[in-house]
């Protein structure tokens, strides 16, 4: 895997989206705000056009052009939905984020070459996880107040608030790592510190405890071990960075269970230590794989012991469940656990924890579809939807579901795009793969992980986890030799553009209000009630706050939130009789809501008369 000037300049574009992915995560926080994350998207972008003005874009194939067109459709598709969402400046962001990873998915296929190319790319996102990892671990043991880093004082939060999210950023990077480490072609530093990567990935995702997480990656590995040929090669590594986090099962996770400080800090410097651990076990397996050469017959050997034990293992799991675990109705305790949330305390992990408001979330976006089966109700309409809606006390902005949040707020419409979408690239690397190609099988394998999360979790709506994702795609896909022809490219770039174009407006709209310039943060983002909101805060005069805020409520009337602070602005400005009327209208569209509720209590009986 020599490197010289010109494969370092196709590479170059996606070793920076995966720094972009480790930049959303670490320097962003992970955030969702689409402020905090359109800058990256039009440097991406800018990217693109970089990419075309310089001669050398290559011509993706057309099953990833199909795939590009879905996406860019199903933003388009958001972005129509802003007519009839209940949010119309978040379903404005959703399109713009999908959109963002339509140009995330793009890159790689405009640059990379060949298997040398892909596997380097699939390298720096193996290096960005691994990255983020180790630096959450070195923050742990020697940062300052590390109980803020942990959700609850119990499960990692850092450096995304998300303990999920945490875990999916990391483990994007997981089986590239793993890939990279099982390659005999590669020199024992570059394997060293892939298995390295991969330990440090697996030991900082199990801190999280993220249940969603650790089922994905039991469904990514079954799907790559039943359907890669390099499950031979791929089992060591794997075995070694798994095998080693479970080892240290007892410190990652005893967080959870005391929320002492002492035990934050001993979970970090076990992570770091499980990477120095791994670092010296890959330079061993490194050495050993390369002075051990197995003949036909031996790998054949080989084969039949590692089924005979993987046969073991399963028999002897169903075992264990059965005499330690099952009981007599123990399926219907768990259907009942899943149905309604559990106290923290009732474990000594998280992970055996099976109850959440998921059942709540999916069972509300199923009856949102079974409404509006065609349309949806609007991107980012589910959260105002489940607030009248749910059977909780959980307010989610997503369905945790990325299939549920197509159905509820795009409809069969933006299900359909989305599968196209997602399937369509996996077609040429699951036959990349099956001919034995490294970086297929790594995008394959962080492919079925992350999707396998998606499907019960709210990582889409992440950039910092989505960024990942989609590079891998794209990497996994690319290749093609052919040149884009010279008006392909002039297109090219004026798509580009377009793009830029549209991801800066609403950016600057932000920096302008967060600066009190709000009537330039109105015009340049019309959809936006951020800036009402903002103005009626720093307002000199209650009746000067009510005007911005009912001009908020014109442009979002269905968000109890907003209807919320109008009320409460009419108490101030003594208006009894609007002020009750609007808190009534925010409980209606948040029934149950407790701070509402009090807020009506607090209202005089009789409208105050101004002396």
């Amino acid at each position: 895997m020599s490197i010289n000037a010109e494969t370092a300049f196709r590479v170059l574009p996606s070793v920076l989206l995966a720094a972009t992915a480790w930049a959303l995560a670490w320097l962003a926080t992970g955030s969702i705000d689409a402020a905090d994350w359109l800058p990256y998207a039009a440097l991406a972008a800018l990217l693109v056009l970089l990419v075309a003005v310089s001669g050398g874009a290559r011509r993706p194939g057309r099953a990833e052009l199909g795939a590009l067109a879905a996406l860019v459709a199903l933003a388009g598709w958001e972005a129509i939905s802003i007519s009839w969402s209940a949010v119309p400046s978040l379903a404005r962001d959703e399109a713009l984020l999908t959109l963002f990873y339509a140009v995330v998915f793009l890159l790689p296929l405009l640059t990379l070459t060949g298997p040398s190319d892909r596997l380097l790319a699939s390298a720096a996102v193996a290096l960005s996880s691994g990255a983020l990892a180790l630096g959450a671990a070195l923050v742990l043991r020697f940062g300052s107040d590390q109980a803020d880093h942990f959700y609850w004082g119990r499960r990692l939060s850092f450096p995304i608030s998300y303990p999920n999210a945490v875990a999916a950023v990391f483990l994007i990077g997981f089986w590239p790592a793993v890939v990279l480490s099982a390659d005999r072609r590669r020199n024992v530093l570059v394997r060293s510190c892939s298995l390295a990567g991969a330990t440090a990935i697996a030991a900082a995702s199990l801190t999280a405890q993220s249940k969603g997480s650790i089922a994905a990656m039991t469904v990514s590995c079954a799907l790559l071990f039943a359907l890669s040929p390099l499950r031979l090669r791929l089992l060591v590594p794997t075995v070694a960075a798994l095998g080693l986090t479970a080892i240290a099962y007892r410190p990652l996770t005893e967080p959870f269970r005391t929320g002492s400080v002492g035990d934050i800090r001993h979970a970090g410097t076990t992570i770091v230590v499980l990477t120095a651990i791994g670092a010296v076990a890959g330079v061993v397996y490194a050495v050993a794989d390369r002075r051990l050469g197995l003949g036909p017959r031996a790998l054949g050997l080989v084969r039949v012991a590692v089924g005979a034990l993987a046969v073991v293992a399963a028999v002897t799991s169903i075992a264990v469940f059965f005499t330690q675990v099952y009981h007599s109705g123990w399926f219907g305790d768990q259907w009942r656990s899943f149905k309604n949330e559990r106290p923290v305390g009732e474990a000594s992990s998280h992970l055996l924890q099976l109850g959440s408001y998921r059942y709540d979330f999916w069972r509300v976006a199923l009856d949102e579809f079974k409404e509006h089966p065609l349309a949806g109700i609007g991107s980012r309409g589910f959260g105002p939807a489940y607030l009248q809606l749910r059977h909780g006390p959980e307010t989610p902005a997503r369905a945790h579901s990325v299939e549920l949040d197509a159905l509820s707020e795009l409809g069969i419409v933006g299900l359909l795009l989305l599968v196209c979408a997602l399937a369509l690239p996996l077609i040429r690397i699951v036959t990349r793969m099956r001919a034995r190609d490294p970086a297929a099988t790594a995008a394959f394998a962080a492919a079925a992980y992350w999707l396998a999360h998606a499907s019960v979790d709210w990582i889409w709506t992440v950039p910092a986890c989505g960024v990942g994702f989609f590079l891998l795609l794209g990497i996994g896909a690319s290749g093609e030799e052919s040149r884009l022809g010279r008006r392909a490219q002039l297109g090219l770039a004026s798509a580009a553009l377009v793009a830029v174009l549209l991801f800066v407006p609403p950016w600057l709209s932000a920096r302008f209000a967060d600066h009190g310039d709000f009537s330039a943060a109105k015009a340049l983002d019309p959809l936006s009630v951020d800036p009402y909101r903002l103005e009626a805060s720093e307002a000199a005069t209650p009746r000067a706050a009510v005007e911005q805020l009912e001009a908020a409520v014109r442009k979002e009337p269905r968000v109890a939130d907003v209807r919320y602070e109008l009320g409460l602005a009419y108490a101030r400005a003594r208006e009894v009789r609007r002020a009750r009327a609007a808190l009534l209208e925010a409980l209606r569209l948040a029934p149950g809501d407790p701070q509402i509720a009090e807020a009506l209590k607090r209202l005089p009986k009789r409208p105050i008369r101004s002396s």
